[in-house]
């Protein structure tokens, strides 16, 4: 097992062929820096806390806005973005953790505030109502996604996952089975397995540098056996946001094929400028809506996947009720709180976090066609994750080959391996994502830029000297 000070240096030397215009040593700073909390109880974490840390609030710049550019550091925190794959590599040579879905800013003020707020009474009991929650929620999806809710149609989950899971049971009996555009989010084959029902792929065509449904397969794969269909929106891994025509056209297919839509929009608020989310309950055509369940959070939104809380509804209440006799809801007094703060005060937070996310996808796309030009890239419309064509590097190091002799998974599972050795880059095999992510790796992109730049050199240097 590395120590703490050694997982983002590998060795645990932290120099740095460059620095930022600012003077900034970026590696060291993302090192050196340690959590307050951590410090304050006794961490094991070493180093200076920096005033950014010891305050509940993110310091703004001279233009009033959020500093998202000065690196946060996590290490050591159990925090599976950066302290899972050093586990996997403990000779030292992963340096960056650009996998997991997680951000690596600093959360909203708004929330460490509440939290702060709630922690000064010291008593954890049951709670008595989440009235405030749900209000939330209804004015989120009324105000960001105009969808107008009732109370009663919504119901509140620790998770995607119990949610998803629930409906699989409501909607498919054992036998049954799952369809999938993909590539796609893999949560849903580990929710599918949890469910006991089998998943259908139908691959997207990858045309004119876009994803898109294969119209023909996937009707054809909406036979009697397929009794759910999970629509992805924004598609993760590859950034579609679909629109309104092309959710309605997969509404009237699964209408017409007796196939319950289940629709997992968590990445709606992350969505590139130019481009517009769709949520399925606000289509114009009502009984393909009330053929659906809609499953959301604001877990990607504002980085709060740990405080479990979720929600899922339908303007159907049978179909509702159906899903509510298979769920239970297991929620934190602390997640609800977070949750609360961040649907009330956290918008102004949130669009300068998207707006430099989008940065950023525009920064990897110029990079990769400037300096890796083996390279693919996908342009995405959505999400903060981007899907890479590694495949002709992994030709050039005999990734089909290699893998077998390595006893990987795939190809995609030893080019990670191959990656992170040779620049020290964690990604995610595009084949966990099913059919059609062959030859590609996920990327994180929700790090400050200067992170996401030492990523992109350290990668260019490795794919163009293989």
């Amino acid at each position: 097992m590395v120590k703490n000070n050694d997982r983002l240096g590998g060795t645990g030397e932290m120099s740095i062929v460059k620095k930022s215009s600012t003077g900034l040593d970026r590696r060291s700073f993302i090192k050196s820096a340690s959590l307050a909390a951590l410090a304050g109880a006794g961490s094991a974490v070493s180093g200076p806390v920096s005033a950014q840390e010891s305050s509940a609030s993110i310091p703004r710049l001279a233009s009033g806005n959020y500093d998202f550019d000065t690196p946060y550091n996590r290490v050591g925190t159990d925090c599976a973005r950066w302290d899972s794959p050093p586990i996997r590599y403990p000779e030292g040579t992963f340096k960056y953790g650009m996998g997991v879905a997680s951000m690596d800013f600093e959360c909203a003020p708004c929330i460490t505030e509440a939290l702060q707020e709630r922690v000064k009474h010291h008593n954890w009991g049951y709670l008595s109502s989440t009235e405030g929650l749900r209000n939330g929620i209804l004015r989120w999806n009324g105000e960001h996604h105009g969808v107008d809710l009732s109370p009663d149609s919504v119901t509140i989950s620790d998770g995607i996952y119990p949610g998803m899971i629930a409906a699989m049971r409501a909607f498919v009996p054992r036998g049954s089975k799952v369809l999938l555009s993909t590539p796609a989010y893999s949560g849903f084959f580990s929710m599918a397995r949890a469910a006991n029902v089998e998943v259908i792929d139908s691959e997207m065509e990858y045309k004119n540098g876009r994803y898109e449904i294969n119209w023909q397969d996937l009707e054809e794969k909406m036979t009697p056996e397929v009794r759910v269909m999970i629509v992805c929106n924004p598609q993760n891994p590859t950034g579609n946001v679909w629109t309104e025509e092309e959710l309605l056209r997969v509404g009237r297919l699964c209408l017409d094929h007796n196939v319950v839509v289940l629709s997992d929009e968590i990445h709606s608020d992350v969505i590139r400028a130019g481009h517009k989310f769709t949520p399925f309950g606000s289509l114009p055509d009502q009984a393909v809506v009330n053929n659906s369940i809609s499953f959301n959070a604001i877990s990607k939104t504002f980085n709060l996947a740990g405080m479990k809380n979720a929600y899922y509804y339908s303007k159907s209440p049978v179909m509702l009720e159906r899903v509510n006799k298979y769920h239970r809801a297991e929620l934190s007094t602390l997640g609800v709180v977070a949750n609360e703060a961040a649907y009330n005060e956290g918008w102004e937070w949130f669009e300068q976090a998207n707006a430099y996310m989008d940065e950023n996808h525009t920064f990897i796309e110029n990079y990769v066609k400037q300096n890796m030009p083996t390279v693919g890239y996908v342009k995405n419309e959505g999400t903060y994750m981007t899907f890479l064509d590694f495949s002709k590097t992994m030709k050039t190091v005999g990734a089909e080959e290699q893998h077998r002799s390595h006893n990987k998974a795939s190809a995609e599972h030893y080019f990670q391996d191959w990656l992170v050795h040779n620049s020290g880059v964690y990604l995610n095999p595009g084949t966990d994502y099913g059919s059609g992510g062959a030859g590609h790796m996920r990327m994180n992109i929700a790090s400050s830029r200067l992170v996401v730049r030492d990523v992109l050199e350290a990668m260019a240097s490795a794919v163009n000297n293989a």
